[in-house]
């Protein structure tokens, strides 16, 4: 088996749903720009890479029509450079990036690309939900079709993780999305793009398209105190899970360049690390926030890897309560899980996040000059994908 190098990662910023700078930009030209930048950092030529695999957690409209296919020649690669959509939800980045690293591992590619784009402005308020609910299974299994709100209300409740406790670990994460800004670690992944968004006047209420370069997350918000999020209601009556303490509707796309880890050697290309490999957790659909630990866990029976091992954890922040089942559970150090902070404060566009997660742990190992992280992503339905890498 030949091993997997990551030789480049890129992103877009992230942008509010609905309101910030994606609002208007269809999912082609989103990955189309990520594609085509990966490949700019990378050093290599597009006529090489032999795969662009892209993960959607709502592959349709604007990120429909096999949109890796379409943002692959939208992005110039030409005609002879194939492409796959695929969906795992809020794991389908992962899930691409092990797809990719499979088939460079068995010698089928030499060069591919593993993506994810998220449009929800433009997708998931204008859903196909003609057949969405299925009776038979409903009937016995109805959390199947729950909301990720109502899945993370019940692991709260179920497991003791009180408001309190969430609040205050969302004021931490955006302390360090704030430091980790301020000292430029965004601006390295992040690639400038310039679209066309929607802006409603507050005042008269006029439309209007304007002209924007985005080039900065628009969802952190370092002014965040106890006292704020504790004023904010809760989505459901009872409940803990408030706009606060969950991850954001957000936009963006995101992509990694995989090769030989040999052939980017022999060619001198910069390597950021190594795909070990991902293994997959699953549970009730009702808790899919918990699904990370068991997740993680076989990783590390399937490498053979102790807690002491491993020099970076990054737990998914889908809702505060998500990383601090899994924190506790895991028994990871604080001072090595989600050290830049995470999707509360960034915002969480549901297929390119476990790529950010991906690349920008990469860059971090690096930056630290660290040997081995873990990366665990939960996804709806009660699964999670969880990843091996190396530097």
């Amino acid at each position: 088996m030949k091993e997997v190098a990551v030789v480049a990662y890129c992103r877009t910023a992230i942008a509010k749903a609905k309101r910030g700078a994606l609002n208007q930009t269809h999912g082609i030209p989103l990955a189309a720009h990520v594609l085509r930048k990966a490949v700019e950092r990378a050093g290599i030529d597009a006529g090489e890479v032999e795969d662009v695999v892209l993960g959607c957690g709502l592959p349709e409209g604007a990120t429909g029509h096999n949109v890796a296919r379409n943002a692959a020649l939208a992005a110039g690669f030409g005609d002879a450079v194939p492409g796959v959509t695929i969906n795992r939800y809020c794991g389908s980045g992962l899930s691409a990036a092990s797809i990719v690293a499979n088939r460079i591992a068995t010698g089928e590619a030499s060069v591919a690309i593993a993506g994810g784009v998220e449009s929800i402005s433009l997708v998931q308020f204008n859903l196909n939900t003609n057949g969405f609910f299925y009776e038979p299974l409903q009937q016995v299994m109805p959390a199947v079709w729950w909301t990720m709100n109502q899945t993370a209300d019940l692991v709260a409740e179920r497991y003791g993780i009180s408001r309190e406790a969430q609040d205050a670990y969302v004021v931490e994460s955006q302390k360090r999305v704030a430091a980790a800004t301020a000292a430029g670690v965004y601006a390295a992944e992040i690639e400038p793009f310039a679209t066309t968004m929607q802006v409603t006047d507050k005042a008269t209420r006029e439309v209007s398209l304007r002209g924007v370069i985005l080039d900065r997350d628009e969802g952190p918000r370092p002014d965040t105190t106890l006292e704020k999020l504790a004023a904010l209601p809760p989505v459901h009556p009872g409940g803990t899970i408030t706009a606060g303490n969950a991850s954001q509707l957000s936009d963006g796309a995101a992509a990694v360049v995989m090769m030989d880890a040999d052939l980017a050697a022999r060619r001198n290309l910069p390597i950021l690390g190594r795909f070990r490999g991902m293994q997959l957790g699953s549970v009730a659909p009702e808790e899919m926030s918990i699904a990370i630990t068991p997740a993680i866990q076989k990783l590390m029976r399937h490498h053979r890897l102790a807690m002491g091992d491993v020099d970076l954890w990054e737990l998914h922040e889908a809702y505060a309560v998500t990383t601090l089942y899994n924190q506790a559970r895991l028994q990871t150090p604080w001072e090595t899980t989600n050290v830049n902070g995470g999707a509360v404060a960034l915002g969480h566009p549901y297929g390119m996040s476990g790529i950010r997660y991906l690349g920008s742990t990469l860059m971090e190992l690096n930056r630290r000059n660290a040997k081995r992280a873990v990366v665990g992503v939960c996804t709806a339905g009660g699964m999670a994908t969880a990843a091996l890498l190396e530097r």
